[in-house]
């Protein structure tokens, strides 16, 4: 489902996340919002309670593009022998 509200700037930029978007994103008071900025785009994210876990996994389409972690560290070792 998809929830537009307006929000409006405080003379110091700061603003209110409205109820449903604190709600949608399981926020509790005195949690962390991560702002994702994308050009015009912008995504808030709940922080992640592990990053490491969070990370895990990202850019696994690459490195195995690039022929997997332990293939891609020979052909770096490689090239400095040149």
């Amino acid at each position: 489902m998809v929830t537009a509200v307006v929000v409006k700037l405080s003379s110091r930029n700061q603003m209110v996340l409205p109820k449903e978007a604190r709600a949608a994103l399981g926020i509790k008071p005195g949690g962390r919002v991560v702002v994702v900025v994308d050009g015009e785009n912008v995504q808030l994210l709940p922080e992640p309670e592990d990053w490491s876990e969070y990370m895990y996994g990202l850019g696994e389409e690459t490195w195995q593009r690039l022929g997997g972690g332990e293939h891609f560290l020979a052909e770096e070792r490689a090239s400095w022998e040149g």
